[in-house]
């Protein structure tokens, strides 16, 4: 089971980050990271700990890149691996772009491995099976975007 890539834009980033109340030192996990757009802004905008997972070789060099560029060491990390393998007990923050099908699979995972209190943002996708504690919508490129936090 496999997701596209497609980045968020960044005012939708922002905005996941934001409502999701993310706050200096805390470790915001992203699932499917792409080239690491929101674990970048959660250490330079939110001073977060990022943590990005990422399957495709290629997207993972791009965030190596993108850190060092940056001067994120020890901030920024990006896993090499399946986002179903990955300990979520860490995040504070999840952030998902994942589609719902990819978020039902992940639900469980989530549910057993994040502390009460920890947070999960979804960029388009609700999470079946939760209930949102709030939803806001975002005006981006070329269309509106809505963003689901819930709350372990």
């Amino acid at each position: 089971m496999t997701a596209p890539y497609v980045p968020t834009p960044r005012d939708v980033a922002l905005e996941m980050l934001r409502i999701a109340d993310v706050k200096p030192g805390e470790v915001v996990v992203d699932p499917g990271a792409g080239e690491c757009g929101i674990v970048t802004l959660a250490v330079t905008v939110f001073n977060a700990i990022g943590i990005g997972i990422e399957i495709n070789s290629a997207l993972v060099r791009a965030c190596i890149e993108n850190f060092e560029r940056l001067g994120l060491k020890g901030r920024a990390y990006i896993v090499w691996g399946d986002l179903f393998d990955f300990d979520y007990s860490i995040a504070d923050v999840v952030t998902l772009y994942l589609g719902s099908d990819i978020n039902e699979t992940l639900r469980p995972k989530l549910s057993r491995e994040l502390r009460r209190g920890a947070r999960v943002v979804s960029h388009d996708f609700e999470v079946p099976g939760w209930r949102a504690e709030k939803t806001v919508t975002v005006s981006g490129p070329f269309r509106m975007h809505r963003v689901y936090l819930y709350i372990i």
